[in-house]
Parts: structure tokens; C-alpha cells; sequence
């Protein structure tokens, strides 16, 4: 799971999505993948469109396709982990604008001290503060005295705190295998690397070349290529010793085992 970081604040037209737009683009140009999760009090799909319609109707899932986008509706009611369950991309992180009530760490958009000081008291894991706020001097220097514990963050200081973040989730993900495969040479190096925005974990070989991959706990057990194809062979095999009619493996694109430890 990439790392999730909610951008709030206590009333409208405080910068959040310009804030978002900003650290986007940013994260880009380090070579970053950024999804993004909106969170909104009304409605996507306007009564009496045709997809409204569709969905009044009992249709379990609507898919609108047009040129440039392809969008995906579904009627219940919603949480930030389905929204993040229903992307369909691999990130490396998420940016969500809104959910002040989830326990995900959250970055908030401010104009006064006032208006810090009440969302402290009425929103959980606030981690940093941003927004106008964070231009006057005078008021940083307040915060700063009565919440030390809050970090109060101009853009430019924003992008660099989730840039680090990133890299520190990445550095959990590197093999540790030393296979010399990337240009770096080793895990370490290529740990360097990354935080010094030199590399991304694309460039490890085991990491964008996994055909079988195997996680304890959602911690993934690093594996080189040949173990990899070994047991990809093995789970292929015993699946075709089934002799199952309804599955055809040569039209699958995924194989996923869960194991109870436990059971």
C-alpha cells in the first residue's frame, strides 16, 4: 500500500486543490507516481443523465467511456479505503483531498492562527500545516511556541516532507538481494540513490521484472528472477492437476493464494 496523506481543511476555498495541483506535478518531476482520491459532499452523477438513470435502475456498476476519460460509478455507501480499493494503478503515493474524519495522516490548509488552533482540537492526525497561514511570520512564530509538535510547511517544504516519505517506503520495498543487476550495483547504493532523487524503483531489475512475488503480512519476502519462475511453475502446475473446465489458464492474467497461518 502506497502512503496515504489527506489534505484538509476546516472550511471551503482554502487552497487544498491548488495545494494538490501543486504537489502533483512537483512529485512528477521527481519521477513519482501520484494518484489522487477527491472527496465531495454532492453527487457525481446529475439526476436524470443516462448513467444516473442506468444506476436508478439496479445496475450493479456504470462505466462511462468518452474520449478522454473512462469513468466508473457505483451507488452505497462509500469510505476512503474503498476509494483507494478502487483504483486501478500502482502509486507511490495518494493524495486525498478531503476525509478530515479518516485516521490517515493529514496535511492542513489554513489562513489564521484561530483556525489552526480549531482543527487541532477537532481533527485527528494532523501532521503539518499549510496554507496562507504559513506566510506571515509573525503567526508561525506563534504556532510554533504553543503546538511544537506540528511541522508548518510553505509548498516547496511540503513537496520535499512527501518526497521523503515516498523514499522511505521505497526503501522498504528493495530486495536487500545485492543481484548487481542495476546500474548502482547494490541495494545500498541504489538506496542512495533514490534519496538523492537520482534513481527510481523502476530501475530495480527483481522489482519491474517480478513475475511471482510473495508477501508475509503484507511485508514483501524478496526474490530473485530464477525462484521467481520456479514458482510460478509450481502454482502452475498444481492448478492444471485440478483439471477445473470453467478456468483456462492461458486466458488468466493473475493467480492470487492467500494462506491462512493461522487455520
Amino acid at each position: 500500500m502506497a502512503p496515504i496523506i489527506c489534505i484538509v481543511s476546516l472550511r471551503r476555498s482554502r487552497g487544498k486543490t491548488s495545494l494538490i495541483e501543486y504537489l502533483i506535478k512537483e512529485l512528477k518531476r521527481s519521477g513519482m507516481k501520484v494518484a489522487t482520491i477527491k472527496h465531495t459532499s454532492e453527487p457525481f452523477d446529475v439526476e436524470g443523465k443516462d448513467t444516473w438513470r442506468h444506476a436508478e435502475a439496479g445496475a450493479l456498476e456504470v462505466a462511462c467511456v468518452t474520449p478522454r476519460e473512462l469513468i466508473t460509478i457505483k451507488r452505497g455507501d462509500y469510505s476512503l479505503e474503498d476509494g483507494v480499493q478502487a483504483l486501478h494503478v500502482e502509486p507511490d503515493i495518494i493524495l486525498v483531498e478531503g476525509f478530515k474524519r479518516s485516521d490517515k495522516p493529514k496535511i492542513l490548509c489554513a489562513d489564521s492562527v484561530e483556525e489552526v488552533e480549531e482543527a487541532l482540537r477537532s481533527i485527528s492526525n494532523i501532521v503539518a500545516v499549510s496554507g496562507s497561514v504559513t506566510e506571515k511570520t509573525d503567526q508561525v512564530k506563534i504556532l510554533k511556541k504553543k503546538f511544537p509538535q506540528v511541522k508548518f510547511m510553505r509548498r516547496e517544504e511540503i513537496v520535499k516532507f512527501l518526497r521523503d516519505l515516498v523514499v522511505k517506503d521505497w526503501l522498504k520495498k528493495l530486495p536487500g538481494l545485492n543481484c548487481g543487476h542495476c546500474k548502482y550495483g547494490s541495494c545500498a547504493e541504489m538506496a542512495r540513490a533514490l534519496i538523492e532523487g537520482r534513481a527510481s524503483l523502476d530501475e530495480c531489475v527483481v522489482i519491474s521484472t517480478s513475475i511471482s512475488r510473495v508477501a508475509v503480512d503484507d511485508r514483501m519476502i524478496p526474490l530473485s528472477r530464477w525462484p521467481q519462475i520456479m514458482l510460478k511453475e509450481i502454482i502452475l502446475g498444481f492448478i492444471r492437476s485440478l483439471k477445473l473446465r470453467e478456468i483456462r489458464l492461458e486466458k488468466a492474467s493473475k493467480v492470487t493464494i492467500e494462506i491462512d497461518l493461522k487455520g
